[in-house]
């Protein structure tokens, strides 16, 4: 069975700089609008048949939450789905957000 793995956010920075990958972010609707990673796309259940004719089987997903947990579910998905380099980003947006800024939306 196809799986998920883990990564840390400095590594996951440097491969969305270097390579062509997907930060996807799975947190509510109101806590996304008020902060997020620039270029994230916002999965929800709305949201999945976009991302599914958007993104190609071989590009790498980096999927981010509140804090780490439930973004490992939303990977094993998509590695179920076909998605061959799917990762869950360990510490989440809570993590993310004392290492780096995040856009604000005014929304």
């Amino acid at each position: 069975m196809p799986t998920f793995k883990l990564i840390e956010i400095a590594e996951t920075i440097q491969r969305l700089q270097s390579e062509e990958a997907i930060l996807v972010d799975t947190r509510d609707e109101q806590t996304f609008a008020a902060d997020h990673v620039e270029g994230a796309f916002h999965l929800t259940n709305d949201t999945l048949k976009e991302f599914t004719d958007a993104v190609e089987f071989e590009t790498p997903v980096f999927v981010v939450c509140y804090h780490g947990n439930s973004s490992k579910g939303v990977a094993q998905y998509l590695a179920e789905q076909g998605y061959e380099n799917c990762y869950s980003v360990e510490g989440g947006m809570a993590m993310w957000r004392q290492l780096v800024p995040c856009e604000e939306n005014a929304q």
